[in-house]
């Protein structure tokens, strides 16, 4: 009874080695191709809006966790001073060319004055020469040929203070032009006033700010009635679209881990859901080595510890609507290492915006610096107003 008793046992045992034979082939098998951490965050670029002239806020658009898209307003600067501005620039404009046609005109008067003193010279010259022959012959008197010798010489310094009127009427233009010559307002004095007006009309559609990309906006610290700085940070825009991972590996796990190879993430706030993402870059030094204060092991009084190096991991596609990644995550990172073709140090981002050229690499449009932007205008007067009236605004 024993003996029949024990072979069931031992048959029992076999078996169950015999199953256990396949997964754990399989564990070591991942064991060896995979490599983990659960020192991992989700990390993304984070926008500070602020503005480029200083002014007091009238008008807000936005409150923190309200997604934006590109190039929408978030809050709008007082614009009347520099509306101000941008009218005296106008008018400086006007008075500049204005200055341009008073100095073309002048300039016509004194050619025709040259003309004239020219013509009044010749007159004087056959004056003088039949004076000098009518002298000759004894029938005018001495004083009527003074007079006509002195009326030619009149007559020369005419036509010389006629040339030398025209120089002047020509210098102020800035060049040899004639009356004839219409380009009218290619001109220093022009192109200064313009750039004046360029810089005013700049500074009136800086008193919007709009979304420099789409995101989500955060940290807002600016109020209706606040009196800002240029450069001073309003709020923070973060591109949930432009999310990624940084999973801080252990030097020692980093052997095959290669650029592209793929990897899983799962987050602590979705337990049991997989995101599927990649390698995208190993960074070229440890945590540690980029801290504020970075170790000096050359006093030789240290202790070696296992160094961390940040891997960027990008996830394939965009996260599921039920299931948003949200910056500072906490996160656990498996990569799979069995194929080490891939390289070192290279970015798959990188490789990608050069195979399609330039690519703004945070997804703006061109037209979206994160300021005000308006409508070119079709004349220096035509402004664009910076907003309409349909656009609500937050008075808090």
């Amino acid at each position: 009874m024993k003996s029949a008793l024990r072979t069931i046992v031992l048959v029992v045992i076999v078996i169950a080695l015999l199953f256990a034979i396949v997964p754990a082939f399989h564990y070591y098998k991942y064991f060896t191709t995979h490599v983990s951490t659960d020192d991992a965050y989700v990390d993304g670029s984070i926008a500070l809006i602020s503005a480029r002239i200083p002014g007091t806020v009238g008008r807000l658009f936005v409150m923190d966790n309200w997604h934006v898209n590109a190039g929408d307003p978030l809050l709008q600067l007082d614009p009347r001073d520099y509306k101000v501005r941008f009218d005296q620039a106008q008018a400086q404009l006007d008075r500049a060319r204005q200055s341009v046609d008073q100095n073309f005109a002048q300039l016509e008067a004194a050619e025709a004055g040259e003309r004239l003193a020219a013509s009044q010279l010749n007159q004087a010259k056959i004056d003088f020469q039949r004076a000098r022959e009518l002298r000759q012959e004894g029938v005018v008197s001495l004083e009527s040929y003074d007079q006509a010798n002195t009326a030619m010489q009149v007559a020369t310094a005419d036509v010389a203070l006629a040339d030398h009127q025209v120089q002047q009427a020509r210098a102020a233009l800035g060049g040899k032009e004639s009356a004839a010559d219409h380009t009218h307002y290619d001109r220093p004095i022009v192109a200064q006033a313009q750039a004046a007006l360029e810089g005013a009309r700049l500074d009136l559609s800086y008193t919007v700010l709009r979304a420099p990309l789409s995101g989500i906006i955060t940290r807002k610290s600016v109020h209706v009635g606040n009196r800002i700085q240029p450069g001073e940070p309003l709020m923070a825009l973060v591109p949930t679209d432009r999310l990624y991972i940084t999973a801080n590996y252990k030097e020692t796990q980093l052997t095959d881990v290669r650029v592209g190879q793929p990897a899983n993430v799962e987050a602590d706030i979705y337990p049991g859901h997989i995101y599927k993402a990649h390698v995208d870059s190993i960074s070229v030094g440890t945590g540690a080595a980029f801290a504020l204060l970075p170790p000096e092991n050359a006093t030789g009084n240290w202790v070696k510890v296992v160094q961390r190096v940040p891997v960027k991991i990008v996830l394939n596609e965009p996260p599921p609507p039920d299931k948003p990644l949200r910056m500072g995550l906490s996160v656990e990172v498996t990569i799979d290492i069995a194929d080490t073709r891939g390289a070192l140090l290279t970015s798959t981002l990188q490789n990608l915006y050069q195979q399609h050229g330039k690519v703004n690499l945070e997804g703006a449009p061109d037209n979206a610096q994160g300021q005000g932007q308006m409508q070119e205008p079709k004349a220096p007067g035509d402004v664009v107003a910076p907003l309409t009236p349909q656009q609500p605004a937050i008075q808090h």
